[in-house]
């Protein structure tokens, strides 16, 4: 719609004349008229006033369309057989793959009993035990041994040594057997497995059964395994449709015939001139190997048919396999499949399958949207397209207009945009100015408050030490006062000096509190290497811990670069504010590290009655304690003094706590020395929290 505004302005509408436009579709009724009837006289006068270029394009323009609308058909026909067909090799692969693999433990049963002069019972049963367990299309294994009449007495008192009961059976009619007859050789089943489904077959002369005994000849005579026609085997879940390998094995040649190791392995591929010694029989269930197969592979929406050929070389089935989407997942109103089926074959022991594919209903069918899509767009194009050239054939002179009338606008659009862009450049200008004016006022007000900075700093730290003097004359007046007037004093007024004393001594603690926290940060410190574990513990022995307080230091405390004085101020703080506070007179305290890489982390937790968490704002804070006291109270220093002290190592600390029992601060210190204010990226996020 965009484009057709673009094309056909609502101004150029509304100057299109009426009178113009009927005349138009009046000619365009004439053309129709004139191609009906074949009026030459018409066409002339078409082509004098210019249509004929329109009407040939036009032409081309259709022909065009259905030459690729055709073009597009078949490449969406060759795209759904090309990805039918891949799918069916994909899965005849995979089938091909499981048929050899399945194939390869008649192989290696044959070569086990190549590389060994006696196989027992029991070894049999042993070497095919993994293979049965672990394909599940096998469904029996055999041996069986070439006996001569002569042989006969001797191989049966062998046999029975392992298995009493065993004799030489013979197929009859009806699927029973008996004892076999005198006959010049005998092939009985002398080795089975699994036995507990197949202890009828033991013993069983296969040279009784036509289909065997041929099959055990073509293996002899080719010297290769031999696979049988469709045979109908005893499932787990009832008889099921399978196939036989045979292998023929042939005694080994003795030493001084033999010649070489490479001589034995050339002979072997020849057509043998002895007769064998014995046949390796595997009879496998098709249904698992194919289904077993192709569950390695997706859905594909094909089915499979699976043909031999039997004797009269007559196509014989073998399985159907069929697509695990059921006819429910095929979208409604779908077309059926149309594609050729195709085939293909499968090597099975010098036997080959043919295997026939097709696609299932909804699957692998041309879209069609893509030849759709070209033929309508096409047509429609080629349709608006004429009515567009007739239109600008018949408007030559509107369009000129047009085209005056747009250059006048463009050219006011152009004045305008040269306008505003004037404008823009003077806006660009006085903001440049701006910029330099502010950057002039930052500098002097940072300038500023550096120069206040450094004057608060200074008044402190001489406040301070201003108000020592006097506070040390106060409290040796008081001492004074307690030692002269000690008989005379009443003990309310013992008391009052005793408590007078004592806020000296606060005051004097917080003033020294104030001047050590306006010293962090100003004097440079001296970097070692501090062994924490031992820090720590010099720290506990200067503090003295009360009778009943326990400090437990964990085994693991990192070593690192830094103030040993300001962090050892840190763990003093911490243990100190842990014994202080505590609410009982026994108590545990645990402190422990960690080396993260570029920080450590250190946590000193405590047993006592823990901290709100609505006081956790306020505890870094200056001159805020918790508990007030008339004697020996908190001077509210100390934790923010612990605060400064990390954050200017390029830490954070942290307290975990609520209205229970225990207090948790974790705090991070620098690996190395760090430049004032410099964080490092891996520290945890602070917040005003401890105590």
């Amino acid at each position: 719609m965009r484009r057709a505004r673009t094309l056909w302005p609502p101004r150029f509408l509304k100057s299109f004349d009426r009178t113009r436009w009927r005349a138009l579709v009046s000619e365009l009724g004439g053309l129709t008229r004139v191609l009906a009837l074949r009026s030459s006289t018409r066409v002339r006068e078409l082509i004098r006033r210019g249509y004929a270029p329109v009407l040939l394009l036009g032409s081309l323009a259709v022909t065009l369309t259905l030459v690729v609308f055709l073009r597009v058909t078949a490449l969406e026909q060759q795209r759904a057989e090309s990805a039918f067909a891949e799918a069916v090799r994909d899965r005849v692969l995979v089938i091909q793959r499981e048929v050899e693999y399945t194939l390869r433990v008649v192989r290696d049963l044959g070569s086990f009993f190549d590389a060994s002069q006696y196989v027992t019972r029991r070894q049999f049963r042993e070497f095919v035990g993994p293979s049965l367990r672990h394909s599940p299309g096998i469904t029996t294994l055999e041996w069986v041994p070439r006996i001569t009449d002569r042989q006969r007495e001797t191989f049966l008192a062998q046999a029975r040594r392992g298995f009493p009961r065993f004799r030489i059976l013979e197929a009859v009619a009806g699927g029973e057997a008996r004892e076999a007859g005198p006959r010049p050789e005998y092939l009985p089943i002398l080795y089975v497995q699994p036995y507990a489904r197949n202890k009828l077959t033991l013993g069983l002369d296969l040279a009784s059964i036509p289909e065997d005994l041929a099959a055990m000849e073509r293996a002899a005579l080719s010297a290769q395994m031999e696979a049988s026609l469709p045979l109908t085997l005893d499932g787990d879940s009832g008889p099921v449709t399978g196939f036989a390998a045979y292998l023929a094995l042939y005694e080994k040649p003795d030493p001084g015939e033999a010649g070489d190791s490479e001589d034995w392995e050339e002979k072997r591929l020849e057509p043998p001139r002895n007769e064998p010694r014995g046949f390796v029989i595997g009879r496998f269930a098709i249904d698992a190997i194919v289904e077993g197969a192709l569950q390695t592979l997706s859905p594909g929406g094909l089915d499979l048919d699976l043909y031999t050929q039997d004797r009269q070389e007559r196509p014989k089935l073998l399985y159907s396999h069929r697509s695990r989407l059921s006819p429910g997942q095929v979208p409604a109103g779908t077309r059926t499949g149309h594609l050729k089926p195709v085939t293909d074959s499968i090597e099975v022991a010098n036997r080959k399958w043919q295997v026939l594919a097709r696609p299932i209903p909804g699957f692998f069918e041309p879209e069609g949207r893509s030849g759709s899509i070209v033929l309508v767009g096409g047509l429609a194009f080629t349709i608006l397209s004429m009515f567009y050239l007739f239109t600008l054939i018949g408007q030559k002179e509107q369009i000129k207009r047009l085209v005056a009338q747009r250059t006048l606008e463009l050219e006011g659009s152009n004045a305008a945009l040269n306008t505003e862009v004037a404008e823009r450049r003077r806006a660009e200008r006085a903001l440049q100015m701006l910029n330099v004016t502010l950057e002039q006022r930052v500098a002097r007000r940072t300038a500023e408050a550096e120069r206040r900075a450094q004057e608060l700093e200074q008044f402190a730290y001489v406040a301070s030490h201003d108000l020592k003097a006097p506070l040390r004359g106060v409290s040796s007046l008081a001492a004074w006062l307690a030692e002269d007037l000690e008989p005379k004093l009443t003990t309310e007024a013992r008391e009052q000096i005793y408590l007078l004393r004592d806020r000296v001594a606060r005051m004097h603690a917080l003033i020294e509190g104030l001047l050590d926290y306006s010293r962090i940060g100003r004097t440079p410190g001296s970097i070692e290497r501090v062994d924490t574990a031992a820090l720590v513990a010099d720290t506990i022995d200067s503090l003295a811990p009360p009778e009943g307080f326990r400090v437990e230091v964990s085994p693991n405390m990192p070593h690192l670069h830094t103030d040993r004085l300001h962090i050892g101020q840190v763990f003093a703080n911490l243990i100190s504010n842990g014994i202080k506070h505590h609410d009982r007179a026994r108590g545990t305290i645990r402190v422990s590290g960690r080396d993260l890489g570029d920080h450590c982390e250190f946590e000193v937790v405590d047993d006592g009655p823990g901290i709100a968490p609505e006081y956790h704002h306020k505890v870094f804070m200056m001159f805020q304690t918790l508990n007030v006291k008339d004697y020996g109270g908190d001077t509210g220093i100390g934790l923010a003094l612990v605060k400064k002290l990390v954050e200017e190592h390029g830490g954070s600390i942290l307290l975990e706590s609520g209205s229970g029992r225990g207090s948790r601060f974790r705090f991070t210190w620098a690996n190395e020395p760090s430049k004032p204010g410099e964080v490092p990226a891996s520290v945890l996020s602070t917040g005003e929290k401890p105590r």
